[in-house]
């Protein structure tokens, strides 16, 4: 009876507690447990489904365990003792057995190290396997739910369902190929850009290897004297004087020694010109290669009907750039990168064989030559190419008599008939070879404070109105400060658009009016280095 009735209650037992871990299981298979966390409940406080011993049997093998622990417990002290005063009495006997005992006691140590690293391992895979079948069982949940749905839905509705998860595929797969198009141009761009420094680096070695020689040279020639003169002076001093013969023999000598070694610099000299002229031809070539591959992207310009500026950002807030024919006004404060954004935008339009007119009425062409180089070092083989001109209204007022074989001359800013004929001349002879160009005007604030606004208008409406004629993308400076809000507001009455700059709290932020159709009017942050722009975000008209 006793044991029938144990067996009833064991029985009741189990069915009570059998049903708590399918809920478990089900909870997990719902997404509402885990199943780490069921597999590592420890069976003595929960026992699991597939259990047969009742609870009053395991709370007696439990305490027999304990009793069974305590027991060994005071037998492993006991035993310790014994070892230790054994092993005293051994070790003052024979120091012999005390070695022998560290030995077996590392060996013993390692053993279990290498049992313990080896159960560690084992650990590590299970849990690895864990981790894996559990993705594979997540796996097929969800598609055992994206089952269950579909099979609950109507067959219109699943075939809308299949329709927009397949459009929404489609819609990842174009932009994944957009976004591998792009990291494509960007890694052709920095292999070109890498070539262009390996040249260049190269260059600068092989000039540095020639300096040093050049030093080590008159190094030599200068330690050569010094001990001549040395010598004079101990001969003076010892034989009160050489004959006179025998110094002008001496100064012969060291006058072919020094002829000698001069024509040994030339023949240096012209070999070291010969080999900067190669590499230039060289690095021409390359361009030359290089304007040859852009016909593409100047098909996409065509197509747009818009020319980049050389910033990415602002093409992307201009909706793909400037239109053709704009004539756009760069209004700012000095020193915030408004040159920058212009040198940008002419150094885009030459790396895409694009001609450009520079009318400047503030810098000589070697000071904006040496701006350009910033933004594109390779900027003076683009003007041996003929794609850059100048008309140069401020050297001749300044003094200034150099010839540049690129550059028309203007006496003075404001001899507005003389840059609208020199400037015509290099557009008419522009427009026979290439489909536009671009035209950067600084300043036009030099050219009002010569004259007068009015002047200036009359001047600037037929010369912008040439230009969108002739489809050229033109830029104008103008500095913030120096003029009114009527002479601003008539200067914009002649053109397409003003990027406006300014300075609130020691940042800088600009804004795009007019010229086309944008992202964002809003005040943009920037910040502005001397080789470019890096323009903040736009997205919701706020300002990052």
């Amino acid at each position: 009876m006793a044991n029938t009735t144990d067996e009833t209650g064991s029985d009741h037992t189990k069915s009570e507690k059998a049903p708590a871990i399918p809920d478990e299981l089900l909870k997990w298979m719902s997404g509402e447990g885990g199943l780490l966390s069921w597999l590592e409940t420890d069976p003595s406080d929960t026992p699991t489904f597939y259990s047969d011993v009742p609870s009053s049997e395991i709370k007696e093998l439990r305490e027999k365990v304990r009793a069974y622990e305590d027991e060994i417990a005071q037998l492993r002290e006991k035993v310790e003792k014994c070892d230790c005063s054994q092993n005293e009495g051994a070790a003052a006997e024979n120091p012999r057995l005390l070695e022998e005992l560290e030995k077996q006691f590392h060996a013993e140590l390692n053993e279990r190290n290498d049992a313990f690293q080896h159960r560690e391992a084992e650990l590590r895979t299970m849990v690895q396997q864990l981790k894996e079948e559990l993705g594979r069982k997540e796996l097929e949940d969800r598609l055992r739910q994206d089952e269950s749905y579909m099979a609950r839905l109507s067959d219109e509705d699943s075939a809308n369902e299949f329709r927009e998860r397949m459009q929404t595929i489609q819609e990842k797969e174009g932009r994944i190929l957009e976004l591998q198009e792009m990291v494509d141009r960007l890694n052709d761009t920095i292999q070109d850009r890498d070539d262009e420094l390996e040249r260049l680096r190269e260059i600068v070695e092989y000039k540095e290897r020639e300096l040093a020689r050049r030093e080590e040279d008159l190094t030599y020639r200068e330690r050569k004297a010094t001990e001549e003169r040395r010598r004079l002076e101990e001969a003076k001093q010892t034989t009160g004087g050489l004959e006179e013969a025998e110094l002008k023999k001496r100064l012969e000598e060291l006058r072919a020694e020094v002829g000698k070694r001069e024509k040994e610099l030339k023949a240096k000299e012209e070999f070291l010109r010969a080999k900067e002229a190669d590499l230039r031809r060289r690095e021409r070539g390359i361009i030359t290669e290089e304007l040859e591959h852009v016909e593409q992207e100047l098909m996409v310009e065509a197509q747009q009907n818009k020319a980049k500026t050389g910033n990415p950002r602002l093409d992307d807030l201009l909706l793909g750039g400037v239109p053709f024919g704009s004539n756009v006004l760069v209004y700012g404060p000095p020193f915030v990168g408004k040159e920058t954004l212009i040198n940008q935008f002419v150094a885009e339009g030459l790396k895409k064989g694009i001609p450009t007119i520079w009318v400047t009425t503030d810098k000589t062409p070697a000071d904006l030559r040496e701006e350009m180089k910033l933004v594109l070092p390779s900027y003076e083989e683009y003007e041996t190419l003929g794609l850059v001109r100048y008309v140069d209204s401020y050297s001749r007022n300044m003094g200034d008599t150099d010839e540049d074989q690129y550059t028309i001359y203007v006496d003075k800013p404001d001899a507005h008939d003389q840059i609208m004929d020199a400037v015509e001349t290099v557009a008419k002879s522009y427009m026979e070879k290439y489909e536009y160009y671009r035209l950067a005007f600084r300043t036009i604030s030099t050219l009002i404070a010569y004259s007068n606004p009015n002047a200036a208008f009359r001047f600037l409406s037929p010369f912008c109105g040439r230009r969108k004629r002739d489809r050229a993308v033109s830029m104008y400076s103008i500095e913030k400060g120096m003029h009114g809000e009527q002479e601003i507001q008539m200067l914009g009455s002649i053109t397409d658009g003003m990027i406006d700059f300014k300075i609130d709290q020691l940042r800088t932020f600009f804004t795009v009016r007019g010229i086309t159709d944008v992202q964002s009017r809003s005040y943009i942050r920037y910040t502005a280095t001397r080789h470019g722009l890096s323009i903040g975000s736009f997205a919701l008209d706020h300002i990052k």
